[in-house]
Parts: structure tokens; C-alpha cells; sequence
């Protein structure tokens, strides 16, 4: 293989890249799958924002539309969750290897 492959699509490819290729090379792709492991999703409306959950893992959105020349805010508390289908997961790596990876 010459140069940095284009696209890494195995278990095999990223620690290939890893073994062979300068850490700023294969560094972003192996951050990139960390990143894309996790998505905010909503999971209901609440009242007030001080009825939401603030930390880490959940915050709370605020949104005002107009009705009938009213105007009316909702508020969204959101969870931060793992995407069951994302790369990461279906490649077999963990979380926990990933994240011991990029820590040198």
C-alpha cells in the first residue's frame, strides 16, 4: 500500500494505519471514531428548565415559537447515548481501547 489509505473500513485498517503511519496521520481517524459514538437525543418535554436534568450526560433546550400571536416556549431535556450502530461498535473496538489508544 503506498500513502495513507483513503478510507479505513475494518478493525484491521485502523490498527494497520496505527503500526505504520506517523501518530498525526491516524490520530483524527481514531478520534473520529470516538466522536461519532455518541448523539444527543431527545427524550421529552418538560415544563420548566429547572424541572430538567444539567450535567454531562443531559441538558435542556429552549425554544420559542409564536401561536396565534402568542408567544410560546418549550422546553426539551435531551440525553446524551451511545449509537448502538456506530463504527466504532460495529468494528469491535471498545470505548475503553479507543480511548487508551489516543492517550499514547
Amino acid at each position: 500500500m503506498k500513502g495513507y489509505p483513503k478510507r479505513l473500513n475494518t478493525k484491521a485498517d485502523y490498527e494497520y494505519v496505527r503500526a505504520n503511519f506517523s501518530e498525526d496521520q491516524w490520530k483524527p481517524d481514531w478520534q473520529a471514531l470516538l466522536d461519532s459514538m455518541k448523539d444527543w437525543v431527545p427524550t421529552g418535554e418538560i415544563a420548566s428548565a429547572d424541572d430538567g436534568v444539567v450535567d454531562d450526560t443531559h441538558k435542556v433546550t429552549e425554544q420559542t415559537s409564536t401561536d396565534s400571536g402568542e408567544e410560546v416556549v418549550t422546553y426539551t431535556q435531551w440525553e446524551l447515548q451511545t449509537i448502538p450502530t456506530c463504527k466504532l461498535l460495529r468494528l469491535g473496538f471498545t470505548e475503553e481501547y479507543v480511548t487508551s489508544v489516543l492517550a499514547g
